[in-house]
């Protein structure tokens, strides 16, 4: 799972986006804390996709590049 969004991180670095989305969706939380621990530990802000009603949609991760 790390090499995922290792490759993923990697392959963002390349371009010139300014924030992408990780769709982890809601199940067990299992790929969601994997994902969130490895983009804390490689320094990324980040939160939660906000919904049009002002909710947050806990199934996608916003990474803030810039």
């Amino acid at each position: 799972m790390e090499s995922a969004v290792d490759g993923f991180l990697y392959e963002l670095s390349q371009g010139s986006l300014k924030k992408a989305k990780i769709m982890t969706g809601k199940g067990s939380g299992a790929v969601q804390k994997i994902t969130i621990k490895y983009i804390e530990k490689a320094g990324y802000n980040w939160a939660f996709e906000k919904l049009s009603n002002g909710k947050e949609n806990t199934g996608v991760i916003v990474l803030f590049l810039d």
